[in-house]
């Protein structure tokens, strides 16, 4: 009787697990169905076309994002940012509510939603733009949001993925210059998140930063930055480090 019983408390455990799953595949499925739209959208792509890891929209669209079009959809919309040849395409959302974190709960249509969507730091601005655009996003146990740039741990990923592409309305393509896997136990490191605008006299700070970020980064990416460049952090959580973080340093090239 005892062992019937067990079967049966089993085999409805076994049920509830398969449908939060399935629930859980169906919430994802749409989200993604969401971004393909809106990707669509944001580069003028016919219906049929969906988001693929082989190419970003600049591959065929037509001059860019239409930054409009996205923000008529929602207003809180700065910009669309990916890296080709990888999961990584989504719009970026800023706000103020709830310290600037709102989206790092809900989608792009303000829905609640685990994985959210990538956020700039409510201290930036694209319209100046500041120094360093700081862009927030989750590293989920799949291969959606932020969770590819875990794989920047590697330099031979680097080498293959050694440029963003973040659209607003003062963007560009923007070349990573260090990649960093830290705790932000570690003050130094907190502190890489106050460097978002230029000061008058600030110079040395930046310069600073800058000589920190090159002797931490794990290992030489060949590039260099200066002072007056237009700089682009991408952060995600890390679990294997406590309190860890990627963080990937980028700097915009020149228009050619």
């Amino acid at each position: 009787m005892a062992r019937r019983w067990i079967r049966r408390v089993c085999k409805a455990v076994l049920v509830v697990a398969l449908l939060v799953a399935a629930a859980d595949g169906m919430s994802l499925w749409k989200e993604e169905a969401q971004f393909d739209a809106l990707w669509r959208e944001a580069y003028h792509m016919p219906e049929e076309a969906k988001r693929s890891r082989w190419m970003t929209g600049t591959d065929k669209g037509e001059g860019g994002v239409d930054l409009e079009a996205l923000q008529a959809l929602n207003p809180q919309c700065v910009g669309y940012i990916s890296i080709k040849d990888t999961p990584l395409s989504y719009p970026v959302m800023q706000t103020e509510e709830e310290n600037g974190m709102f989206y790092l709960t809900h989608a792009f249509d303000r829905s609640y939603h685990g994985n959210g969507t990538p956020f700039l730091d409510m201290r930036c601005n694209t319209r100046t733009p500041s120094d360093n655009l700081i862009v927030y996003g989750h590293n989920t146990r799949n291969t959606k949001m932020f969770s590819c740039l875990r794989f920047y741990r590697e330099e031979a990923y680097f080498k293959e993925h050694p440029v963003i592409r973040f659209d607003h309305e003062n963007g560009g393509d923007y070349q990573i210059f260090a990649v960093l896997f830290e705790s932000l136990s570690d003050e130094n490191n907190r502190d890489l998140f106050a460097m978002v605008d230029q000061k008058p006299g600030d110079e040395e700070a930046w310069e600073a930063f800058l000589d920190y970020l090159k002797k931490e980064r794990l290992y030489d990416t060949g590039v260099e930055a200066e002072v007056t460049d237009k700089l682009l952090t991408l952060s995600t959580c890390y679990r294997p480090i406590d309190n860890g973080r990627v963080l990937i340093f980028a700097k915009k090239q020149s228009e050619k």
